[in-house]
């Protein structure tokens, strides 16, 4: 490092962060005392001229991700980095523990799958005894008695399904989730994620208008059939109160098929434009009790769309509505290869 300045040197080694910069060939030209660490080194010095590969194998220099990184004792753990090229011709590396932060996420997918899992036998076995209330096949109940009955099966619906959403969304971001894939006609998806919510939106007072594309994508038809459905129901429940119209169209682009899904409504804040796809994320406080709705299906979405291929976002202003965009790629079909699941 002696052809850094003083300060410059000071600044590297105090840095939490591993930074490793390295030649055209990919070994290890400097190093800070976080890579040591990371490594399993005594020094910086012990790193110079070893191939970067050696400690994480699959990186890929001049981009960015998680891979296993080995040990000099035999041990790995996975680490987060980002590489870009330099001057030199060579690329400078930072990367990050993130062992604990994986330990977490796994935990917390446990706990979602255990809690769900558990919740759903006697939700099932409450459903049903409400429902035998409710029918009278128990003994008729007074006025009060049936409102209440009814509350209570409302309530136990919603939270069945939302059990049901953290399961699918668990399933589908660990990898678990079965995947199909076949050539899908976009028209016919269209149509049927619409036909799918003409009861929801007549309730609403709102009109669904489609413009069908023929084009065609790669996927699972269930799985981008429940985007559209998420999307679809999301724009009615978020139009005017005194109803309006919601427009489900595509556009073909030579890469993509661009499925866009545009309401009436109050429109999304642009500082909340991509939070609205977190779990349980709500543009309004009081979104949780007038919409009535899990919180999970733009997660959902999300997670499908990028398990396609895609990419999803809003566009909205406030007052002016929204529109919800998917693009998926079509690459794959027009070259007639389908892609192995992912």
């Amino acid at each position: 490092m002696s052809d850094l300045a003083p300060s410059h040197t000071l600044v590297l080694q105090r840095l939490p962060t591993g930074v490793v910069c390295l030649d055209a060939d990919g070994r290890i030209q400097l190093a800070n005392d976080a890579v040591t660490r990371l490594f399993g080194c005594a020094s910086p010095d012990e790193l110079i001229g070893i191939p970067i590969h050696t400690y994480v194998q699959f990186m890929q220099l001049g981009a960015a991700g998680q891979e296993e990184c080995v040990r000099d004792d035999g041990s790995s753990f996975p680490v987060e980095y980002e590489s870009a090229p330099i001057e030199t011709g060579g690329t400078i590396v930072t990367l990050r523990d993130v062992s604990q932060r994986a330990a977490a996420e796994r935990r917390k997918d446990e706990l979602i799958s255990v809690v769900s899992h558990e919740l759903r036998t006697p939700l099932t076995s409450i459903r049903s005894v409400l429902g035998l209330l409710a029918s009278g096949l128990l003994g008729q109940l007074n006025d009060r008695g049936q409102s209440m009955v009814h509350v209570g099966i409302s309530n136990t619906d919603r939270l069945t399904r939302l059990v049901s959403d953290l399961l699918d969304l668990e399933r589908i971001n660990s990898g678990r989730a079965a995947t199909r894939r076949e050539v899908c006609q976009t028209d016919q998806l269209m149509r049927q994620a619409a036909e799918s919510v003409r009861a929801l939106a007549a309730e609403a007072h709102v009109s669904i208008e489609v413009v069908p594309l023929e084009a065609r994508v790669v996927g699972d038809p269930d799985r981008l059939l429940q985007v559209l459905i998420n999307l679809l129901a999301n724009a009615i429940k978020f139009s005017p109160a005194s109803g309006g119209s919601v427009w489900l169209d595509a556009e073909l682009t030579p890469d993509e098929v661009l499925l866009r899904v545009r309401d009436e409504g109050r429109g999304i804040p642009s500082d909340k434009l991509e939070s609205v796809f977190e779990r349980f994320a709500r543009v309004d406080e009081h979104d949780a009790r007038d919409k009535r709705g899990t919180g999970l299906g733009l997660a959902i979405s999300r997670a499908i769309v990028q398990q396609h291929g895609g990419h999803i976002w809003a566009e909205s202003r406030p007052g002016a509505g929204t529109t919800v965009c998917v693009a998926l790629p079509i690459q794959d079909v027009l070259s007639g290869a389908l892609p192995d699941a992912a």
